[in-house]
């Protein structure tokens, strides 16, 4: 097999990695997958982070809440104490879904950002 031959058999098939090179798009790309990992795990860490706090914060509210419940004095007072609860519970749950939500986009924007920079630096060369 002449040394053309083994070139062409080795040579990059994808134009995007021909154009960065075999080399440089290997540790480019090994580099960015390192990035995006360790974003991903930190990402998913602080989001776990964020719904066990959600989750202590309506378990500490739904404690007074049912001691409130238990403290009322007649079935009136029992039953407005429950639709507040309710309401709070609704608006509550509204605001941590938008703040998770948000959360989720930023973290998946650190991830996707080692990616977005390879590409950037491919159309750039």
């Amino acid at each position: 097999m002449s040394t053309k031959t083994i070139e062409e058999a080795t040579a990059p098939t994808n134009v995007a990695s021909a154009r960065i090179g075999g080399k440089a798009l290997a540790a480019n790309l090994s580099d960015a997958v390192v990035a995006g990992g360790r974003a991903y795990v930190n990402g998913v860490r602080e989001l776990g982070r964020t719904l066990g706090g959600f989750g202590r914060e309506v378990g500490a509210e739904a404690g007074r809440h049912v001691q409130a419940t238990f403290e009322a004095r007649n079935l009136r007072e029992a039953a407005e104490l429950q639709v507040g609860w309710a309401q709070h519970r609704i608006e509550t749950s509204t605001a941590h879904a938008k703040e998770f939500t948000d959360l989720a986009w930023a973290k998946t924007e650190e991830v996707i950002a080692p990616f977005a920079a390879l590409l950037k630096q491919d159309k750039a060369a």
